[in-house]
């Protein structure tokens, strides 16, 4: 734990700043990419493995198991997921939370570091009117390669830093991977619980857990 001032703000996406999307919306996208692939009728644990938290091991695995080239798989899985997430912004059902409202009292800068792909965070946060918010944004290109880029690896985070020219951001997530990223890059986190996580239990402790982003606002504040 670091503590002191603060000067940068790095946020999760999915989960702190707009909701997560159901996964039956999730699910239905990536039915429909195993049949663009060519296989109409996947196995419900293939589907599962491919739907989210998907490592590169399961990913080939799958592909594997229906002999289809791992790569055109993934990009049917991206594209479809990204249809079906631009739908939910677009249709109102991925709003911002309402406690969003209180990142506009931030002097620091401001980023975003995601697993989601980038173009959908992009055009979620445009979608809403927060693009401006985000001094940088980092989340995944639609490849098979960036599965290995995903927190708990801290890489997205040490990238939106170096962005923002910050040595001592505070992090905020919604998961164990994100504590766990953020302490792998040396900063201090947040854990924020919304109505998703509100019971869960991690074996990471972060310097903090919240229930809104104003008591991350409040934390960022220097003490009198």
């Amino acid at each position: 734990m670091r503590g002191g001032v603060y000067d940068g703000l790095l946020l999760d996406h999915d989960g702190v700043l707009v909701p997560l999307a159901p996964r039956s919306v999730l699910e239905a996208a990536v039915v429909e990419a195993f049949a663009a692939a060519g296989i109409p009728d996947p196995l419900p644990e293939d589907v599962d493995a491919v739907t989210i938290e998907v490592s590169p091991a399961e990913l080939r695995a799958v592909a594997d198991r229906y002999d289809v080239d791992p790569d055109r798989l993934w990009r049917f899985r991206e594209d479809r997921i990204e249809a079906a997430l631009r739908d939910e912004a677009t249709d109102g059902r991925k709003v911002p939370y309402e406690d969003v409202a209180a990142l506009e009292h931030v002097d620091a800068p401001v980023g975003i570091v995601s697993n989601n792909q980038k173009r959908i965070v992009e055009f979620v946060l445009r979608t809403h009117g927060l693009i401006e918010r985000a001094g940088t944004i980092h989340a995944r290109p639609p490849t098979r390669d960036s599965l290995h880029e995903k927190k708990p690896d801290p890489t997205y985070l040490d990238a939106a830093a170096s962005d923002l020219g910050c040595s001592n951001p505070l992090y905020v997530g919604d998961s164990e991977s994100d504590i766990v990223a953020g302490q792998r890059a040396g900063f201090d986190t947040v854990f924020l619980r919304r109505s998703h996580n509100a019971d869960r239990e991690i074996d990471t402790d972060p310097l903090l857990e919240a229930k809104s982003l104003r008591t991350v606002v409040e934390t960022l504040e220097p003490a009198d």
